[in-house]
């Protein structure tokens, strides 16, 4: 007789399973049936834990947002500058796009979707607070002086994300992008902040 898993295990599962498949699919083909096929079970059993694929899609930008929350408090725990801060961010930031190809996909899929506004909504919310919570490092920096006042805060915490979608993009393509140039573009975008 097959174990029973508790409804949290069971839902990480789930996620997992979807992360997956949008990764190898992308979210536009991901369905109930091939995330129950994946972990084993019966569709029936994931509407126990989702409703449906709306549900599913929700909880994986959660995993996302989480994600990014995660990294954050990481960055803003270590010792060090701003910069330095900032620098880590970036460098988990690459790495958790890195184990977690499926996420830009999600990113992608929902920026140029209109199927489902409150989805997409709450994606934007995401990666708005995400953007926001940059900002401050970089004005913590300014107030430091170690990064230049004449720098748009919110400017720079935009181009901060934005250096990231490239390597995404290409590294699909050549895989040797993700190893090569997120250092040489920490150096060019430090050096367009720093005093």
């Amino acid at each position: 007789m097959r174990e029973r898993k508790c409804t949290e295990i069971r839902k990480e599962e789930i996620v997992r399973a979807a992360l997956s498949l949008v990764e190898q699919n992308g979210l536009d083909k991901l369905n109930i049936n091939d995330i129950a096929t994946k972990i084993g079970l019966v569709p029936a059993s994931i509407y126990r834990h989702f409703k449906g694929k709306d549900e599913i899609i929700m909880a994986l930008i959660e995993f996302a947002d989480s994600s990014l929350k995660d990294n954050l408090i990481r960055a803003k725990a270590c010792d060090g500058t701003a910069i330095d801060k900032l620098e880590l961010l970036f460098r988990l930031h690459v790495k958790l796009l890195r184990e977690e190809a499926a996420i830009p996909r999600i990113l992608f899929f929902l920026m140029s979707s209109n199927r489902n506004p409150e989805i997409k909504a709450d994606m934007l919310t995401a990666v708005g607070s995400y953007v926001q919570q940059v900002k401050k490092l970089l004005q913590q920096g300014q107030k430091q002086g170690e990064i230049s006042p004449n720098v748009d805060a919110m400017a720079a915490a935009m181009l901060f994300l934005g250096m990231v979608q490239p390597l995404v993009i290409l590294g699909q393509v050549n895989p040797k992008i993700l190893k090569d140039y997120p250092a040489k573009l920490w150096q060019n975008y430090r050096r367009s902040i720093a005093l």
